[in-house]
């Protein structure tokens, strides 16, 4: 078991195969509605806070995320959402990836562009989601109400790849002027 940890707002904790077998889980089995789940992320946490000597607050929200490795294993991202960790977790990352639930939420946030800056690749799932790959900085943050109107998918070159290999691209240079 790897454990990492980027910020105080997320924990990354790669399991092996072996790992998986120890703690008597499959990454198709996971679903947090189930007891022997949340017996594995109750451990995992666990092991992280005795290793990384500081707890994530489980009372709040947090977003627990997992990809397979094809060795078998899997990577779990553990977030903590709130506002002031979430905004250092973007400005922090080259790219970040942000999901929209439907194209009215996309529209919303390209009327608050007064001008033709492009903010990004748009992409869509075909069932009407949609994910914009940014690289973002602190202007365009504090410019573009983007936590109004989405929500930040894994951050990284990691979320990023799977969007443009899985997703459809709708608009190169997206933003104003390019929709």
């Amino acid at each position: 078991m790897k454990i990492n940890s980027p910020n105080k707002a997320k924990i990354i904790v790669e399991l092996s195969r072996d790992d998986m077998l120890e703690l008597d889980i499959t990454y198709e089995s996971m679903d947090y509605s189930n007891i022997e789940t949340r017996r594995v992320i109750w451990t995992i946490l666990d092991k992280a806070r005795h290793e990384l000597g500081r707890d994530i607050d489980p009372s709040g929200k947090l977003t627990i995320e997992t990809i397979p490795l094809d060795k078998g294993g899997c990577v779990i991202f553990f977030t903590v959402n709130d506002a002031s960790s979430r905004l250092k977790t973007v400005i922090s990352q080259d790219e970040e990836v942000f999901e929209f639930d439907n194209i009215d939420n996309v529209i919303d946030l390209l009327s608050l562009l007064k001008d033709n800056t492009p903010i990004g690749d748009l992409y869509s799932d075909g069932s009407g989601k949609f994910r914009l790959i940014t690289p973002l900085d602190e202007r365009l943050i504090t410019k573009i109400g983007f936590n109004e109107y989405s929500h930040p998918c894994r951050e990284g070159k990691l979320a990023a790849e799977i969007t443009k290999e899985h997703w459809h691209l709708k608009s190169s240079n997206f933003g104003i002027g390019n929709h």
